[in-house]
């Protein structure tokens, strides 16, 4: 593992320290992994294919509805929430549970998506 990739998932398991965060996974736009904090449970590959089709899905109904560049997005389920946000061309996922203070994620998220600016 390369150095910037050995930051990206020291980046991304600080995250995980979050109460509430299960995992993050740092994806780049075709759908490769760039870096991963994901609990066991959760299969990165099926990840990365999802978080592409709900990035372009998204990118085209920001831009269909003249809503300009998309910037980030929340699904609210059951069992808790997962966040995409861009981080220079990538997306930036994190799943949490139910009970996840959003505003400490947002908070931790912005330091984390500034340190992770910096590395690509």
């Amino acid at each position: 593992m390369s150095k910037m990739s050995e930051r990206i998932t020291e980046i991304l398991e600080s995250l995980k320290g979050i109460k509430g965060v299960h995992g993050a996974t740092l994806i780049e736009k075709f759908g490769l992994i760039k870096g991963s904090a994901l609990p066991g449970w959760v299969d990165p590959e099926a990840v990365a294919a999802m978080v592409t089709l709900i990035l372009k899905a998204s990118q085209r109904a920001t831009k269909e509805l003249e809503q300009g560049q998309f910037n980030e997005a929340i699904i609210e389920s059951e069992k808790g929430k997962i966040l995409f946000t861009e981080v220079k061309g990538n997306i930036l996922c994190i799943i949490t549970t139910v009970d996840a203070k959003l505003g400490i994620i947002n908070l931790k998220l912005g330091a984390a998506s500034k340190a992770l600016v910096e590395l690509i």
